[in-house]
């Protein structure tokens, strides 16, 4: 058929997430390095149009809500320029032994700019 599985759309949206974060300094090592990690909590997405393999895939990001654990971001994913979905998907920030923590102070900063 040519049809990306539906999944697929939340693999775009959280790569999308991963870039955003990149692009105003955090990444994978700077969390590492304050001893935390990124984990889904919650995940929603409504499909508007099929992505066929081939499309050129495009994904805007934005955060809408910073609490004191938690991240929301919205997303919407298009393909050839067309919306093919949207929805949002809540982070929170937990330690190495995947408990649940505040998120540090400089990436807290960064994301209420974001706002």
């Amino acid at each position: 058929m040519g049809i990306v599985y539906f999944a697929r759309h939340l693999v775009y949206a959280d790569e999308g997430i991963t870039e955003f974060l990149k692009e105003r300094g955090i990444d994978f090592n700077l969390l590492k390095s304050l001893g935390v990690d990124l984990a889904v909590v919650s995940a929603h997405c409504d499909y508007e149009r099929p992505i066929r393999y081939g499309d050129e895939v495009m994904v805007e990001t934005k955060v809408v809500k910073v609490g004191n654990t938690s991240i929301t971001f919205q997303f919407e994913v298009y393909a050839n320029g067309q919306l093919a979905s949207r929805g949002y998907i809540v982070y929170v920030t937990v330690n190495k032994q995947g408990f649940k923590v505040q998120i540090p102070g400089a990436i807290r900063e960064v994301l209420l700019r974001a706002l």
